[in-house]
């Protein structure tokens, strides 16, 4: 991954921490308009000191606040304004004009926060877009159709086809885990998605860990419910996976595809931000 790209990972990251942030304090499209409208205060910012390193775009947020600091300011300002309108901008950040004391970062830490910058979690790519309503992939792709294109869904935004444009390996996981879920006779082929999902720098820790261990622990917990009989361990075994464990495993093969979907297309959304 290149420097450019790097520093790109870490605006959506902070960005994806806004998002969050505002999730349940801000309505759906008010939230949409303020994680816009930062990011565009954030690309004037880097654009405005040359900022294409990691580093220097780091020190850039770091001007911004922590965005749990960023909304709650945000917030307060709005409710002092009536509530029509929520700016991006954090107060004495880059571009609100703000003290040059007040917006220099502390040492180690967000500007006006005591807590420190999340050096492991900016580093990571970002998490998946955890804001607004649920989107399924099938609604995404009816909608881009009756739409401008089959990229955009109802709302505007990104549709499964520019999910899958933008996150091509993301989109082949998903694939697999629904084929091995929906046809029985290629079950095993999971794996090939779980190997994938681990060495994708897309998902969060967390995806990881629902692809692999959900099928694991369905498939055991199916297998502990087969009432057959087997004279050895290892046929029984194999006689409760064949059974009951297969179904198990086939049905959070699926659970697992349709997850990866929504978290693919809610990561599409925030990247088209």
């Amino acid at each position: 991954m290149t420097e450019p790209e790097r520093a790109e990972q870490l605006v959506l990251a902070y960005l994806a921490r806004v998002g969050d942030a505002a999730y349940g304090r801000l309505p759906h499209r008010q939230r949409t308009r303020f994680v816009g409208d930062l990011r565009g205060r954030i690309n004037a910012a880097c654009a405005a000191a040359d900022a294409r390193s990691p580093e220097r775009v780091r020190r850039i947020l770091r001007e911004f606040g922590d965005p749990e600091d960023v909304v709650r300011r945000a917030c307060q300002r709005s409710a002092g304004a009536g509530g029509d309108e929520v700016d991006g901008a954090a107060p004495g950040g880059p571009a609100d004009g703000g003290d040059a004391a007040e917006s220099a970062p502390k040492e180690g830490g967000w500007a006006g926060s005591e807590r420190p910058m999340p050096a492991h979690r900016v580093h990571r790519d970002p998490p998946p877009w955890r804001g607004g309503p649920d989107r399924s992939w099938l609604r995404g792709a009816s909608s881009g159709r009756s739409g401008a294109g089959a990229g955009v869904s109802r709302d505007g935004g990104p549709g499964p086809i520019e999910a899958v444009r933008r996150f091509p390996a993301e989109a082949l996981t998903i694939g697999i885990y629904l084929l091995s879920g929906l046809i029985g006779g290629i079950a095993v082929l999971w794996l090939l998605g779980a190997v994938l999902a681990v060495l994708s720098r897309v998902w969060s820790r967390a995806d990881r860990w629902v692809a692999v261990v959900v099928p694991i622990a369905a498939t055991v917990a199916s297998m502990a419910l087969w009432r057959g009989e087997a004279p050895y361990v290892d046929q029984f075994i194999m006689a409760s996976l064949a059974d009951t464990g297969a179904i198990g495993l086939r049905v959070a093969a699926v659970a697992c595809g349709v997850y990866l979907a929504v978290r693919l297309t809610r990561l599409t959304r925030l990247a088209g931000v």
